[in-house]
């Protein structure tokens, strides 16, 4: 036993075990054993520094130089990119690393190398929890990096190093797509259930390449910077979705995206299923008649009609299936596929893989290139057009 394991081991009470498997805790006079690593991986966020909620109170705090300390440095730290993060994004990294604090914060950097990361990362996986696995390799790098740029500390530096020097398998890509025919269907049946919402957040989503939450937004809490004029006490305050106020009179969508901040400028009237929805919210008034002034003028573009407010995530998830399943949308297709839907149809209608990556905002091609699916049907094409080159040349 390292001397890291040794402490943690005589600091725990007569209740509490620790193993290299994860900390075991007796709870209460009942006999119940909980799985610690689990226990955390499940509690809310806390508004203060999370081992201070999770740790037993003989073993706070984490000493200099080990894990568990520069978890908690990249966390306060006032120039860590961790504040820069998005409020969802933050809730995420915090759950990985609520997690490697209580499995292995006790380790000193200094103890920490390669058999350990690839002893760590095959627990984590498990029994094909690969994604899972990867998210807690790349939230280590994350943090070696940190401490490298702003603690100077030189074992982060070798840790790093180490880090770059293994390879880690990664899950595989989504295959699925949401296709046009998929989108129809599912907006009609979101009629069909009175859902005209989430019909027009279909149609946005699937003719503008978009990701949900640049159609929903985003609902954080109220401590979070911003400013919004949508606030709901049991959900915070919405932001960065679609508003009706970034329509102008042309009828030409500007919109700010929510992961690049990247602006699009879209004609609407070049998106005939986003056009449709105009039209039956004018009550049937023809698609090439409508103008601005026949829609809001303000205000979130997608409400949820059961609360007259935007839509939590969770809850447009959760109707979205209700409908795809109504009308034989393949349950392993889900919404977030929409995206890949449309970018796959415009790369297999022929469009410049450099023009449908300014439409889907990529920063890349290679990252246009994997949302681009249906790779047989594409390799099939090319071998038919090299086919029909060849008979032409020998003809």
């Amino acid at each position: 036993m390292t001397d890291s394991e040794q402490g943690a081991s005589e600091c725990m009470n007569d209740s509490r075990t620790c193993t290299e498997s994860g900390a075991k805790l007796t709870h209460g006079c009942s006999g119940d054993v909980l799985d610690y690593a689990e226990l955390i991986a499940w509690q809310p966020f806390p508004p203060y520094p999370l081992y201070l909620q999770d740790l037993p109170p003989a073993i706070q705090p984490f000493p200099a130089d080990t894990l568990g300390w520069l978890i908690e440095q990249y966390q306060t730290h006032p120039m860590s990119s961790f504040h820069e993060c998005r409020y969802h994004t933050r809730q995420g990294r915090l759950g990985l690393m609520k997690r490697l604090q209580g499995q292995y914060g006790w380790f000193l950097l200094s103890e920490i190398g390669g058999p350990e990361f690839k002893r760590w990362h095959a627990r984590w996986r498990g029994d094909g929890k690969v994604s899972i696995a990867h998210a807690f390799i790349s939230q280590l790098r994350t943090v070696a990096g940190f401490g490298i740029a702003m603690l100077a500390n030189r074992e982060c530096e070798r840790l790093a190093l180490v880090l770059s020097k293994l390879k880690f398998e990664q899950g595989s890509p989504r295959t699925e797509i949401l296709t046009a025919e998929m989108a129809e269907a599912h907006r009609a049946k979101a009629h069909e259930f009175g859902w005209e919402a989430m019909a027009m957040a279909q149609a946005f989503q699937f003719e503008l390449m978009l990701r949900q939450r640049d159609v929903l937004g985003e609902w954080v809490p109220f401590s979070e910077p911003g400013i919004s004029d949508v606030v709901y006490p049991k959900l915070g305050k919405w932001g960065r979705g679609l508003r009706w106020e970034e329509i102008d009179d042309n009828m030409i969508l500007r919109h700010i995206t929510s992961k690049k901040q990247k602006k699009i400028e879209v004609d609407l009237r070049n998106a005939p299923m986003v056009m449709a929805e105009f039209s039956i919210y004018c009550e049937g008034k023809p698609a090439d008649q409508i103008t601005r002034a026949d829609l809001p003028r303000t205000g979130p573009c997608i409400l949820n009609e059961q609360t007259a407010f935007p839509f939590s995530a969770n809850e447009f998830r959760r109707k979205w299936r209700i409908v795809a399943n109504a009308c034989g949308i393949p349950k392993t297709v889900r919404n977030q596929d929409s995206r890949a839907g449309a970018i796959t149809e415009a790369t297999e209608a022929g469009a410049d893989i450099e023009h449908v990556k300014h439409a889907a905002t990529h920063s890349d091609i290679s990252q246009t290139q994997r949302y681009s699916r249906g790779a047989a049907n594409k390799i099939a094409g090319v071998q038919q057009k090299r086919l029909a080159h060849r008979f032409r040349t020998a003809g």
